[in-house]
């Protein structure tokens, strides 16, 4: 990452942020989600369950039928689909296809739609009498006294893990209680199959078009990683849209918010907003205190040589040094600011940077108000010269 002061500066150094170096203590926990699609009457629709309250963030939530993956996921039987091309696919050394199982067995428990077939290859009907043997199993299934390969061996069952595509990969930040390292696939709702939620882990369930929950007047809950998936498939005008895209080869990359804090309060940051990298400079650890916007006035230090501060206006003054002090581009002459200006600085002011009349005008302010005499000089290779 390149610091923004010292570009604004001409004075470039390269800030190089390992994210291994700091992940929490938590290990997160893999787990699967799928986002079941239909036809509507006015286009594609998606399923949403209802979170029961568990006293952590997501209680309450809308969201895609989804959970941990259990140890024995990866000895369930699936069809069209071979591990290896699964650990390709999902960017995986080994248990790739425990994913997919994972995503359709939580289907099964939270929703009541079964993607698998029977021992003819055949589609598994829900009334059929395997399916309605494995209905009946839902609550061993979420209890742990059942688990899905000993009920696909007894039913003679394989799991339909052809049907279902990976389209996004998200990872809790850091600094959350519960962290869960999460693949997100997409399918079309079983044919003739009718959803319908546990009423223990999911209290409620709605077939919405994305757009519609997307929509400002729609007071459910989304957790950050639900509403951008949602946004995914607003793009689709219907299912065959949407599957042809899923099945095409692609990159899906890991997205990892970083949590922060601003004057709306504290929220996931993503990868894509401006303050995503400095938000991983100033909190390693995810505790949530840096900000996501610009405080007028505050000192905000990058490094131990480095801090800035922003104006009024939205321009940034930078303080560079500690035993000795150089203030880069003054940007206001306002009273707070010059104190902002004069609270950073580590050591002696020997030197102000400047790129205008105003900039210099704001230099002799800030000289008047320290009370000594430094240097003020043009930006220009001032740098270059002075701060090897």
């Amino acid at each position: 990452m390149l610091i923004e002061a010292y570009a604004e500066i001409d004075f470039v150094i390269t800030y190089r942020h390992d994210l291994s170096t700091t992940m929490d203590k938590s290990t997160p926990r893999n787990a699967s989600t799928v986002a079941v699609v239909r036809d509507g009457p006015a286009g594609l629709e998606t399923l949403l369950l209802q979170r029961a309250e568990r006293g952590d963030h997501n209680s309450g939530a809308w969201v895609f039928p989804g959970g941990l993956i259990d140890a024995s996921d990866a000895e369930v039987p699936v069809t069209g689909l071979s591990d290896e091309q699964a650990n390709a696919t999902l960017g995986v050394d080994r248990g790739g296809l425990a994913y997919y199982v994972a995503a359709i067995r939580e289907c099964l428990e939270e929703a009541g739609l079964l993607f698998a077939t029977d021992n003819m290859g055949q589609p598994v009907q829900l009334e059929s009498d395997a399916g309605v043997r494995l209905l009946d199993l839902r609550p061993a299934l979420q209890s742990g006294n059942a688990s899905m390969a000993e009920a696909c061996s007894e039913l003679k069952l394989r799991l339909a893990a052809d049907q279902l595509f990976y389209v996004a990969h998200w990872l809790t930040p850091l600094g959350r209680a519960k962290r869960f390292d999460t693949r997100f696939f997409v399918a079309v709702v079983p044919r003739g199959q009718v959803s319908a939620h546990d009423r223990e882990e999911t209290l409620d369930h709605i077939w919405i078009r994305p757009s519609a929950a997307l929509a400002p007047e729609n007071t459910r809950r989304l957790m950050t990683p639900t509403r951008a998936v949602l946004e995914l498939l607003s793009q689709f005008a219907d299912t065959a849209a949407l599957v042809e895209w899923a099945r095409s080869p692609r990159e899906v990359v890991r997205v990892l918010p970083r949590l922060a804090t601003g004057a709306s309060g504290p929220r996931p940051v993503l990868p894509h907003e401006a303050a995503w990298d400095e938000i991983g400079l100033l909190d390693p650890e995810g505790k949530g205190t840096a900000w996501y916007e610009p405080r007028v006035d505050v000192p905000v230090r990058l490094s131990p040589t480095l801090c800035r501060m922003t104006a009024a206006n939205g321009e940034n003054t930078y303080v560079v040094g500690a035993e000795e002090c150089v203030v880069v581009g003054p940007a206001s002459a306002d009273p707070a600011h010059l104190d902002a200006i004069v609270a950073a600085l580590a050591g002696p002011l020997t030197a102000v940077i400047c790129d205008d009349e105003e900039q210099m005008a704001a230099a002799e302010q800030l000289r008047l108000r320290i009370g000594a005499a430094f240097v003020v000089a043009p930006r220009r290779g001032f740098l270059r010269r002075h701060l090897k």
